[in-house]
C-alpha cells in the first residue's frame, strides 16, 4: 500500500475534503537548480490537489488524514495509460502499413492519420475505462483519521496472562 499524508480542508455531514501536495520526482534530483525540466515542472505543475472522501467519522478543518493506494492498482493504471497506447500506437502503424496499400492508398500521411486516430480512440476508451465504475479501482482510499495534537489517545493496559 502507497500511503500519503493530507489536510482535511473541508468538512459535510457525511464528506470530507482533503489536500494532498503534488511531489514530482524533480524535488529529490540532485541536477534540479541546473535542469530546465525541473524548472518547468516547478511553475507549471499544480501544488496540491483537492480529493473528496465519503466520512462517517467526527473530522475537524485542519486534521490530517491518512491516505493509501494499493500498489497492484497503481502499477495497472500506470499499464493502462503508457503501455497500451504505445501498443495500440505501434500496432495501428503496423496494421495500416500492411493493409492501406491493399486499398490502393500508398502515401505515408495516411499511415499517420490513421495511427493517430486509432491511439487517439485508444486513449479516449482509457478514460472512459477510468472514469467508469471499474475505474473507482484506481482512486485513493481514506485509510485513517490522524488524531489531532492534544487529544487523548486510548492506552490500554496489556498483561501477561
Amino acid at each position: 500500500m502507497i500511503e500519503e499524508l493530507g489536510v482535511i480542508k473541508k468538512v459535510d455531514q457525511d464528506h470530507i475534503w482533503v489536500e494532498t501536495q503534488i511531489k514530482t520526482t524533480c524535488g529529490g534530483c540532485v541536477a534540479n537548480q541546473d535542469c530546465g525540466t525541473g524548472a518547468i515542472a516547478k511553475t507549471l505543475s499544480p501544488k496540491s490537489q483537492l480529493l473528496i472522501f465519503r466520512c462517517t467519522k467526527p473530522a475537524n478543518v485542519g486534521q490530517k488524514v491518512k491516505l493509501g493506494i494499493p500498489e497492484d492498482d497503481l502499477l495497472s493504471a500506470s499499464a493502462l495509460m503508457y503501455m497500451l497506447p504505445l501498443l495500440v500506437l505501434i500496432a495501428s502503424a503496423l496494421a495500416a502499413e500492411s493493409l492501406l496499400p491493399m486499398f490502393g492508398v500508398y502515401h505515408e500521411l495516411w499511415t499517420v492519420v490513421f495511427t493517430a486516430s486509432v491511439t487517439a480512440l485508444s486513449f479516449l476508451q482509457i478514460r472512459r475505462h477510468l472514469q467508469g465504475s471499474k475505474g473507482r479501482k484506481y482512486q485513493p482510499k481514506l485509510l485513517e483519521l490522524v488524531p489531532l495534537r492534544g487529544t487523548g489517545i486510548d492506552i490500554r493496559e496489556v498483561t501477561d496472562n
